[in-house]
């Protein structure tokens, strides 16, 4: 227990060190390098955290093809147990029988201690490690209790206020992004009220959520084009895994920042991926598009 406890705590400080290098490259490295690079290290990073155990390889033992044994320095006259040895005779003596006044021999009896008589009752000892344990296991399923339950409400208030879109000229715009992206299979496309903007949600049946309030034409484009890029990217199952992760390491401020700049950087490069297929012409619009959002998520929050 003390060892996994050792090994939970070495790799939870390693991993947030290595964040913060990757966050600090980040900032002095973003005209340089693109944030998907990031998402990759970041990839590497939680999936190396998500699993506390140590990765150890079994002991291979090299021998030699032909194995020579030394000969013994010793002769047998010199051993310890040889013929005419005093503790020789002491040890190959019979035991001479007691004999009783009966005339009968008894073989003498060996008295146990009063102390081995009976086994003495132990209570059992809770040691700080098994706390440690304890507290750190029922931790990680608060985490894991309170994001489940936060998922299975908006699964619930999806399942009664989300509908299907049926507009005859959004259906035909989110094929056509669909087919241009490459996309074989696509997440449903629905509306749900109280959305202030756009968003993908669901890890393995997906779904794309629209607000009911009508927006223009290019910011309807620009909305699909960026959460099919975000589909496309898997960028769901990124933000899965960084959730799976700072439930394990909850103990560590510094995986808590971790996954708010895993959060950042997927949505740079996402913007990044958006952007490298838009016209030049188009990048102010997009971008106007996308901070007009944030405002609105911020104005609800």
């Amino acid at each position: 227990m003390k060892d996994f406890l050792f090994h939970l705590g070495a790799l939870s400080l390693g991993g947030g060190l290595v964040g913060l290098v990757l966050m600090a490259a980040g900032l002095l490295t973003r005209s340089r390098y693109a944030a998907r690079w990031r998402c990759w290290g970041w990839l590497l990073l939680c999936l190396r955290l998500a699993i506390p155990l140590p990765f150890s390889f079994p002991n291979v033992q090299v021998r030699a093809p032909i194995q020579i044994s030394s000969p013994s320095l010793e002769r047998p006259s010199e051993l310890p147990f040889t013929t005419g040895r005093p503790f020789q005779n002491a040890v190959q003596s019979p035991v001479s029988p007691i004999s009783s006044s009966d005339g009968e021999s008894t073989s003498p009896s060996i008295s146990s201690s009063p102390n081995s008589s009976a086994p003495q009752d132990s209570k059992p000892t809770v040691y700080f490690s098994q706390i440690l344990t304890g507290v750190w296991l029922l931790g990680v399923a608060a985490i894991l209790t309170w994001n489940l339950t936060g998922h299975w409400r908006l699964k619930r208030f999806l399942k009664r206020w989300a509908s299907p879109v049926q507009d005859f000229q959004l259906v035909p715009l989110y094929n056509a992004m669909g087919d241009e992206l490459g996309l074989d299979r696509r997440p449903r496309l629905m509306t749900c009220p109280g959305l202030a903007a756009p968003m993908l949600a669901g890890v393995f049946h997906p779904i794309l959520l629209l607000p009911e309030q009508p927006l223009s034409p290019k910011e309807l484009e620009y909305a699909l084009l960026h959460e099919l890029t975000h589909y496309r990217r898997r960028d769901i199952w990124l933000k899965a895994l960084s959730l799976w992760v700072r439930a394990v390491h909850w103990f560590n401020p510094l995986i808590w920042l971790m996954d708010r700049a895993i959060e950042r950087d997927t949505e740079l490069s996402c913007d990044e991926a958006v952007l490298r297929r838009l016209p030049p012409e188009e990048h102010a619009a997009y971008g106007k598009t996308i901070l007009s959002a944030v405002e609105r998520l911020k104005a609800r929050s």
